[in-house]
């Protein structure tokens, strides 16, 4: 068998000792430091996972928002063709409007005017009547007479339709 020896009882105990005193000063310093690593790296990732969870639901809100945007966009881009195309439609109503009530006004004028032209056309009717009737009757009819003749010619002349 293996001879025990001094020498190798001592390096076994120094051995030990060796272990011991490591247990002692160097283990559980150690595995302290393992432990926080652990725990940092564990919080870490609980920090990690968190604003992970938080950037989505900030996307979440992101996009959420996107559309609303996009929905007011269109309701905005829709009022304003609708408010262009009734602008435009007031703009035509105006002018249409506006193309009658000068259409009314030539009218008018031309009835005026159509109207004052056969005035001056009686009167000048009425003047070249009265010249002729005065020199046929002139010659034989008494001044009383003459004067009743031409009123009645004026007014018959007036009476006419334009």
């Amino acid at each position: 068998m293996l001879g025990l020896n001094a020498t190798l009882v001592m390096q076994i105990f120094h051995f030990l000792l060796l272990l011991l005193l490591l247990w002692l000063v160097a283990y559980k310093p150690l595995m302290r430091i393992l432990e926080e690593r652990q725990n940092l790296v564990a919080r870490n990732i609980e920090q990690a996972e968190a604003q992970q969870e938080e950037a989505r639901k900030l996307k979440e809100e992101m996009e959420a928002s996107l559309r609303r945007a996009r929905e007011e966009a269109q309701l905005i881009i829709e009022r304003a063709t609708k408010a262009s195309e009734e602008q435009a439609q007031a703009i035509l109503d105006a002018a249409k409007e506006e193309a009658n009530r000068i259409k009314e006004s030539a009218l008018a004028e031309i009835e005026r005017e159509k109207e004052r032209a056969l005035a001056e056309l009686k009167d000048q009717v009425a003047n070249l009547a009265i010249l002729v009737a005065g020199k046929v009757i002139r010659e034989a009819l008494p001044e009383e007479l003459q004067q009743k003749l031409i009123q009645e010619a004026i007014s018959e002349v007036k009476q006419l339709p334009c």
